[in-house]
């Protein structure tokens, strides 16, 4: 800065003076665009690595989402041949259970007419269980109209005939003991034996019971009419053991059809859901696709983004240092001088060994294009030099003096500083204004400034700031003012 006052007086014949308070100017204001710069470039880079991440993870979501189509396709054409097995299987078990209700029907209706007890009790069932209910209620009536009478004429055989022992044999089997008369003979000594039979739990019969009765129902004697021939408690005892056996049977294809049914249902649903995810998982990959296809050209730009911000990091030591250097000691010097003053930094960090980005400019490193863009908009004129002055006035710690015999800067300060007080040094009372704006940290613009300074302006214009008390004041005359940093 120094070479360039002596050059700029020395071809100029104008003094520019470089101070010790111009140099702690440029120490603060080193240290403020560096911090300032810094954070903003790794939080800028922040948001670009964070897009990038962002649509990596979406792309590594789409390879997922193709490899569970794949997946899934498989899957429910499994599901679907599962279905049309069950289905097939439900409608041949449908037709056992046809057929079985046919036979238990013509059972019925054999022995209704055989023995004249039961009529026309076998009608079409709503269900299979139905079907062979009414003849189980009967034959349990039968069996609760049995007396001791009844009973006592059975056991008082010693050898009794073999119809009686087969029907007493299958009722030892029913009730779970061995089959032998001695066995039936004490059954039949129990004063609750036909309660027994009567509230006998069929539903909780074992498997096995029915098994071991296969072998006396087999008998073609097996018959209410044959057995009643010879004793009518044993008929009533042989209908309500067919009546127990038809009904263990239906029960037990209609219990299997359930399942079957049950696991159907079942089919269905899990097909269904798998339909589900893939007709979801095909929309999310379509969506996702369109916007990787979307964002492809964007996210190269964004790496380049990422690359940039990486060489300024790099470049920002020697940045903030130029940039301070222009900001504090360029004020006064034209475009010409500026570029030298630039060039003569640019070479001490050269020769320093301090990176600085390659291409540097004041302009590129200290604002955005769409700053730029709006300033232009807001009335700043459109040559580098004017965007130079924009960035000195909003970056600079002094209190800027500009020359404005066309009002450009006038527009361009009313359009961009907000709320503004404009103030006339001819004014009556106008430090009373300046004192009440830096209490308050409002901005305030100063025209038709002259070239003598009023005394009570220096301290204002220097920024004579003290701390007292944790509080920073500042002297105007003989009254302490309360400042307030945001004050321009």
């Amino acid at each position: 800065a120094s070479i360039i006052a002596e050059k700029y007086l020395k071809e100029t014949k104008r003094h520019y003076y470089i101070t010790p308070s111009s140099y702690l100017q440029f120490i603060n204001t080193f240290s403020t665009i560096l911090q300032s710069t810094k954070e903003k470039t790794l939080n800028e880079r922040a948001c670009y690595h964070s897009g990038l991440t962002k649509i990596l993870e979406a792309t590594s979501h789409i390879t997922d989402m193709q490899e569970e189509l794949l997946v899934l396709g498989p899957q429910i054409e499994k599901k679907s041949k599962e279905i049309e097995e069950l289905v097939e299987k439900l409608h041949k078990d449908a037709l056992v259970v046809d057929q079985v209700r046919t036979i238990v029907k013509q059972d019925e209706e054999i022995m209704s007419a055989e023995t004249r007890i039961v009529e026309d009790y076998a009608q079409q069932a709503t269900d299979e269980l139905n079907v062979v209910w009414p003849t189980l209620e009967k034959a349990i009536a039968a069996l609760d109209a049995l007396d001791k009478n009844h009973v006592a004429e059975i056991r008082v055989y010693t050898r009794p005939p073999p119809l009686v022992l087969t029907v007493m044999n299958a009722v030892c089997v029913l009730l779970q003991k061995k089959p032998n008369w001695t066995t039936a003979k004490l059954l039949l000594a129990d004063p609750g034996f036909l309660k027994k039979l009567v509230t006998l739990d069929k539903d909780n019969l074992p498997e096995k019971v029915f098994l071991n009765l296969k072998r006396y129902l087999r008998s073609p004697d097996f018959s209410p009419a044959k057995v009643g021939l010879v004793s009518a408690a044993c008929c009533s005892m042989c209908q309500w053991i067919l009546a127990l056996d038809h009904y263990h049977s239906v029960k037990k294809i209609e219990e299997h059809q359930q399942n079957l049914e049950a696991v159907y249902e079942q089919s269905i649903a899990e097909q269904e859901m798998l339909a589900a995810r893939k007709d979801q998982t095909t929309c999310r990959l379509h969506s996702a696709s369109v916007l990787n296809t979307a964002l492809k050209d964007e996210m190269e730009r964004w790496k380049e983004s990422v690359d940039n911000l990486d060489q300024k990091l790099k470049g920002i030591m020697g940045d903030a240092l130029v940039s301070a250097a222009c900001i504090v000691y360029s004020g006064v010097l034209s475009a010409r001088y500026r570029q030298q003053l630039t060039n003569e930094c640019l070479k001490l960090c050269t020769e320093s060994n301090i990176p600085v980005s390659p291409n540097y400019s004041l302009v590129n490193c200290m604002t955005e294009k769409n700053e730029v863009r709006k300033w232009q908009n807001a009335g700043l004129p459109l040559d580098e030099y004017s965007t130079e002055n924009a960035i000195l006035v909003k970056h600079g710690q002094r209190c800027p003096l500009l020359i404005d015999p066309e009002g450009q800067a006038y527009k361009w300060i009313c359009q961009t500083a907000g709320k503004i007080h404009h103030i006339n040094v001819t004014d009556a009372g106008y430090l009373r204004i300046l004192e009440n704006s830096m209490r308050v940290g409002e901005t305030v613009l100063l025209q038709n400034f002259p070239e003598t300074l009023e005394s009570n302006m220096k301290p204002i214009l220097k920024k004579e700031i003290y701390t007292k008390g944790g509080q920073e004041f500042i002297r105007i005359g003989d009254s302490e003012i309360e400042f307030n940093q945001n004050f321009r």
